[in-house]
């Protein structure tokens, strides 16, 4: 049974197991290089960084819901030098079934980042990643496997294993980023952004079981697998060195760009909200420019991310193999080692002990680990902030590939260009336990945990550690020694205030007024300032020279001259000047409305009309009443507007009057008639 075990052994702990860790100390950062991107692929857009070299990071751990670690344990075993199996690393808890990560890192290569302009950003980004992962695998198949202790202890046992997944992946990454502000209107920003990957697979394995019903004989130290449908499929088993040798031998540049393995594509998509309620307190002049954005700040009280990670997949077609077992069959142990060397030996072994194979050398895609990561970042107060991330699997773990586990982590931290200090603390939905990290980076140095506490004692079902170092150029205000508005590298005179139009020098002062030649209107005249250096004999605020009355004091509207009667008509155009007046009639006052002015109204109280100068005419005509001696009675203007009686009439009341006159009579000695 021992060489059962150290056979599957070499093919569950595989030399190297990478995992692309979110380094989620410093990446939820705002001055973190591109370590963001990961997150989301928006975040580089209006960035405070405006150039960065990323150098390298290293990020491993170990992550699982079987057992808690024995931390002590296994690091005596590594410094003195001793195989590590897993059985040493975890206390393993009574469960049906577990998942694991065991071990994993990531190394991130060279690459950089560069900000055009304030909207745009583009990244080119370089990494090796793997997995090494066992999903809903069951723990009594796994301690059959690697637990001899348990084999002594249980003497014959049955286990029946269905629906497991075990993938082993190693590839690297090439990615290119582009983000840019889609909405940007001072309060509001929207950004987004994309990250497009080359994957070169390196070299996997990928196991999936539907169905194994399993029963150990410790008298024969062998197993029986009965009903067995079982998939396997590799590119390294063609040659059992290729993984140890063929690993170690090839350069960075066949990683990323070689044609082993297999080839992809991958791609990241993302969007960033930022409510920025004090926007315009970040704005500067300087340089003779106005209202420029300082792009040294982050503006944000509130940020929104959400982003989806890691879709795509590799398709393997070089040395692939694919296997098929299914039915019955047993295995000795001392038959594993000396018959499982190569493809066709295991298919040989495989039918020998009972097995039916299906076997081919058809290509397989194995899928990338799909992600949602979503965050919201407050800014609590000058250099404090908090982040609440969430990061939910959505890839299908029934298939060749992987997945992430899901979680959600609460990150205070202290965030400046030069220092960032954070405590991320996790809720882990694999093992419902808690997880806590801390995130260190000084400048482009940076270090720290997702997941410490094993560091300090056992029982953590997972452990965590990543180091790194970038070149970051941030975005800086420019300096400006002398608080005039011109910064040190452009002022001519840094340590006096200046003017823009001079180069930060002094402004010059020809007229002696005290008046700085630059605002000076008059600048060869002495003036007052408040006619822009210009002179003002009647101290009215505008100059002589626009002043219509350079003598007496008037307001700037009316460019200097007094309005007595303060109608808005200044007296030099006012016929009326103390009294009154609408514009239209020269600032005098029109008192009975008819269109007339008073002062050329003859009538000024009686509507009349304009050709009789005002005045009315009641009988109409044609003479104004004012000089109609009948002015309800029409006539013409030689009888003075009086109707002309004609002779005969003026004949017959005569002769009437006369023979009237005949009848009066007196009374006698009276003069009463």
């Amino acid at each position: 049974m021992k060489k059962i075990i150290m056979a599957l052994s070499l093919v569950f702990m595989l030399p190297l197991a990478v995992k692309a860790q979110r380094e989620l100390g410093i990446a939820e950062g705002n001055w973190s290089g591109t370590s963001c991107i990961y997150l989301n692929p928006a975040n580089i857009a209006d960035s405070r960084q405006k150039f960065v070299i990323d150098i390298f990071s290293l990020n491993f751990g170990i992550d699982n819901s079987l057992g808690t670690l024995n931390t002590s344990s296994a690091l005596s075993s590594f410094y003195k030098g001793d195989s590590i199996s897993l059985s040493t690393i975890f206390n393993i808890k009574s469960n049906q079934s577990f998942n694991m990560m065991a071990p994993y890192a990531e190394i991130r290569l060279p690459g950089f980042m560069v900000s055009l302009g304030h909207k745009q950003s583009i990244a080119i980004t370089s990494r090796i990643r793997a997995f090494n992962q066992f999903s809903n695998f069951d723990q009594k198949l796994y301690q059959t496997i690697v637990d001899q202790n348990f084999r002594d202890s249980a003497g014959d046992y049955s286990v029946t294993a269905n629906g497991f997944n075990w993938t082993a992946q190693i590839w690297a990454e090439t990615g290119l980023t582009y983000a840019a502000v889609i909405f940007d209107n001072g309060i509001h920003q929207l950004k987004g952004g994309v990250t497009l990957r080359y994957l070169t697979g390196i070299a996997y394995a990928s196991m999936v079981s539907h169905n194994m019903n399993i029963h150990y004989n410790s008298i024969n130290d062998s197993l029986s697998i009965q009903k067995t449908d079982l998939n396997f499929s590799s590119n390294i088993i063609n040659n059992g060195d290729q993984l140890s040798n063929g690993v170690k031998n090839l350069s960075i540049g066949d990683w990323l760009f070689g044609s082993q393995g297999g080839h992809g594509v991958g791609a990241d998509l993302g969007l960033v909200y930022e409510y920025r309620p004090d926007y315009d307190r970040y704005k500067y002049d300087m340089d003779g420019v106005a209202g420029i954005v300082d792009a040294s700040k982050n503006k944000y009280k509130l940020r929104v991310s959400f982003a989806v990670t890691d879709m795509g997949s590799i398709n393997y077609t070089n040395n692939n193999k694919v296997v098929h077992f299914t039915g019955n069959g047993s295995l000795v142990g001392s038959q594993i080692k000396d018959s499982v060397k190569s493809y066709n030996d295991l298919v040989s072994f495989a039918q020998r002990n009972g097995f039916a194979v299906d076997s081919s050398s058809q290509a397989t895609r194995v899928h990338l680990p799909t992600t949602i990561v979503a965050s919201v970042d407050y800014h609590i107060f000058k250099r404090l902030y908090a982040n609440l991330l969430y990061i939910g699997n959505v890839a299908d773990p029934a298939v060749y590939g992987n997945t992430y586990y899901n979680q959600l982590t609460l990150t205070p931290r202290y965030d400046s260009r030069a220092l960032s200090l954070s405590l991320p603390i996790t809720y882990s939905f694999l093992t419902s336990s808690m997880k806590v990290g801390a995130g260190f980076r000084a400048g482009g140095f940076f270090m720290g945990s997702d997941d410490m506490l094993a560091f300090f004692g056992n029982g953590q079902y997972g452990i965590n550690f990543y180091l790194g170092a970038f070149v970051p150029i941030n975005h800086r205000h420019p300096k400006d020694r002398d608080h005039d508005g011109v910064s040190n590298k452009r002022d001519k005179c840094p340590d006096v205030p200046g003017v823009w139009a001079y180069r930060g020098c002094p402004d010059p002062d020809r007229d002696h007024d005290g008046i700085p030649d630059s605002v000076d209107r008059c600048p060869d005249v002495p003036g007052v300032a408040s006619a822009m250096g210009c002179p003002d004999r009647d101290l009215d605020s505008v100059a002589d020279e626009q002043d219509r009355c350079p003598d007496q004091a008037g307001p700037v509207s009316l460019q200097g001259c007094p309005d007595r009667d303060h109608d808005g008509i200044p007296d030099i155009d006012d016929r009326c000047p103390d009294e009154p007046g609408p514009l239209k009639y020269h600032g005098c006052p029109d008192r009975d409305g008819d269109g007339i002015p008073d002062i050329d109204d003859k009538c000024p109280d009686q509507p009349g009309l304009a050709v009789f100068q005002g005045c009315p005419d009641t009988d109409g005509d044609g003479i104004p009443d004012n000089e109609d001696r009948c002015p309800t009675q029409p006539g013409p203007v030689e009888n003075h507007g009086c109707p002309i009686i004609k002779t005969e009439v003026i004949e017959q009341i005569k002769k009437r009057l006369a023979f009237a006159a005949t009848a009066i009579q007196f009374e006698t000695g009276k003069a009463v008639i």
